[in-house]
């Protein structure tokens, strides 16, 4: 009787792309439908993968150079014997990880001609293309047969029955408010739309009998109680109170999301929620998940892809009166 085949992905983040890397578990599983699929990510995005059925283990590589750890969870993967290791990161040290991990065959995606001496089978990273359009690429080139996935969140059941206390706590019901995630990363403060912006926005729906659920992390918080202050109507500010799986099932449970260009984005779209993501800075074109409503600025300096501005243009020319335009014409 033959051994089940092993096959390990690596990616390891950011937050976005972790959730959009759900296209590229699912074309897997269906590639090698008699394999065992295993993962091997950052310890902060563990989280995310850990009800998804399709992946028989997760590895989770350490924070920060912990050499004792990485030498550790080489050593059990090396005892794993896997016949594929596919790295979708695509970096120098993640090229690295699959000769160190011994693959049979190292499939993956690099950036620097110097780490296609680690692979058997090599696909140059791709810029100015949609990520999923990219991961398509990547498993057209290496397997050779085009195989259909698509993005999806693995929510652990429990978390599921667990999530009417959070209607019950603020008075909610669910599809009967709108989700507003004005931050972004730290370093990215020219993603960031204009606070009296987001007030106005806010306080459209608030006509309309829509609370707003205001998210975030916990550096998020301090923006969210600027904008509460400047709006009218209920709003509720839970930055920095939800894990992963509640933050998915609060997006998925709204009647929309609007949000900057950043990880709820994705989940909204994952969750088949109806997203309208704000672009300044960078390309909706490269960046933006499936099925999410954009809009962006049209001033000549956009997108520029610079982290600090002295004058934030791109951000000030998108008025809210443009994004409930794009609500009206999506409901007539």
């Amino acid at each position: 009787m033959n051994k089940k085949q092993k096959i390990l992905l690596i990616k390891t983040g950011a937050l976005g792309d972790m959730i959009l890397f759900s296209f590229s578990i699912n074309v897997a599983s269906r590639a090698y439908k008699n394999a065992d699929i295993y993962l091997l990510t950052s310890k902060q995005y563990v989280e995310i993968y850990q009800g998804c059925n399709l992946i028989k283990q997760i590895f989770a590589m350490p924070e920060g150079r912990n050499i004792f750890h990485l030498f550790n969870i080489a050593k059990e993967i090396r005892k794993m014997r896997f016949q594929k290791i596919f790295d979708l990161q695509g970096n120098l040290k993640t090229n690295f990880y699959t000769f160190l991990f011994r693959g049979k065959e190292r499939i993956g995606l690099y950036k620097k001609s110097s780490g296609k001496i680690f692979l058997t089978k090599s696909v140059k990273k791709k810029y100015g293309i949609n990520p999923v359009d990219h991961q398509k690429m990547f498993w057209n080139k290496t397997i050779g047969v085009k195989i259909e996935g698509e993005l999806q969140l693995w929510i652990p059941e429990e978390k599921k029955q667990g999530f009417s206390h959070f209607f019950k706590k603020y008075g909610l019901l669910p599809k009967n408010y709108v989700v507003f995630h004005p931050s972004a990363s730290i370093e990215w403060k020219t993603k960031k739309w204009i606070p009296e912006y987001w007030a106005r926005l806010g306080e459209f729906f608030s006509q309309k009998n829509l609370p707003v659920v205001f998210i975030g992390d916990k550096n998020s918080v301090g923006i969210n109680e600027q904008i509460i202050k400047l709006m009218k109507g209920k709003s509720i500010n839970i930055a920095g109170k939800t894990d992963f799986f509640k933050l998915a099932l609060v997006i998925q449970q709204s009647k929309m999301c609007i949000t900057t260009d950043s990880g709820p984005m994705h989940i909204g779209s994952a969750s088949k929620t109806d997203t309208i993501a704000i672009f300044g800075p960078t390309n909706p074109n490269w960046h933006a998940a499936p099925g999410v409503k954009t809009i962006k600025s049209k001033i000549n300096c956009s997108p520029c892809y610079k982290k600090r501005c002295t004058h934030y243009s791109c951000m000030k020319s998108i008025t809210p009166e443009k994004i409930l335009d794009l609500i009206e014409i999506e409901n007539q």
